[in-house]
C-alpha cells in the first residue's frame, strides 16, 4: 500500500451536491412553471387563467432574477461570474448558459413591461414628485395609452396577430 492510496484531493473534502446546487433546478422550475401559466393566458387566450396571469409573469421574473444565486454562492469566487459575459468562450457550456439566461431574462422583462405598461401609465398620471419621475423612466416617457397601443402591446406579447393567438379551444 502506497502513501498515495490515502490521499484525498481538496475538492473531494466536500459533498458535491449541496443544498445550493439542488435549489437551482427547483428555482428554475418555478420560473418555467410560472411563465407557462402566464403564457397560457397571454399567448393562447385561456380566459380561466386571467386572474393569475400577470401575477405568474411577475413571479416568474422574481424567481428568474434570483435563480443563479445558489450557483453563485456555491462557487468559490462568485465575484468572477460576470467574466463569463465579458470574456465569452463559445465552446464553454457555462458561457452558453449565461447567454441563454440573459436572452430569457430580456424576454421576460419585455413581457412584464408590455403587460403592465397601461398600469404604469395610469400610475404615472396619478402620481407626483419622485414617484412620477421614476414612472416616467419606467414607461420610457411614452404616456400614450389607447386601444391601439394596448392592441400593439398584446400583439408584441403574443408575437403573432391576435387572431392567431386564440388557441383556447385546445384547452377547453
Amino acid at each position: 500500500m502506497s502513501p498515495a492510496d490515502n490521499y484525498v484531493f481538496p475538492n473531494e473534502l466536500h459533498i458535491t451536491w449541496t443544498v445550493m446546487i439542488v435549489l437551482y433546478p427547483y428555482i428554475t422550475g418555478m420560473v418555467a412553471g410560472a411563465f407557462i401559466v402566464s403564457s397560457f393566458y397571454h399567448v393562447f387566450g385561456m380566459e380561466k387563467l386571467k386572474p393569475v396571469a400577470k401575477f405568474a409573469l411577475v413571479s416568474s421574473l422574481a424567481f428568474l432574477l434570483f435563480a443563479t444565486v445558489p450557483l453563485l454562492m456555491h462557487l468559490g469566487r462568485p465575484d468572477r461570474a460576470f467574466n463569463i459575459m465579458f470574456t465569452p468562450s463559445f465552446t464553454s457550456a457555462m458561457s452558453g448558459f449565461g447567454f441563454v439566461y440573459s436572452f430569457y431574462l430580456i424576454i421576460v422583462v419585455l413581457e412584464v413591461w408590455l403587460s403592465y405598461r397601461a398600469d404604469l401609465i395610469n400610475k404615472y398620471l396619478n402620481s407626483r414628485g419622485i414617484a412620477k419621475f421614476i414612472y416616467n423612466i419606467v414607461i420610457l416617457g411614452n404616456t400614450t395609452d389607447n386601444e391601439e397601443t394596448r392592441n400593439l402591446d398584446k400583439k408584441l406579447v403574443c408575437l403573432y396577430p391576435a387572431r392567431l393567438c386564440r388557441f383556447s379551444f385546445w384547452f377547453d
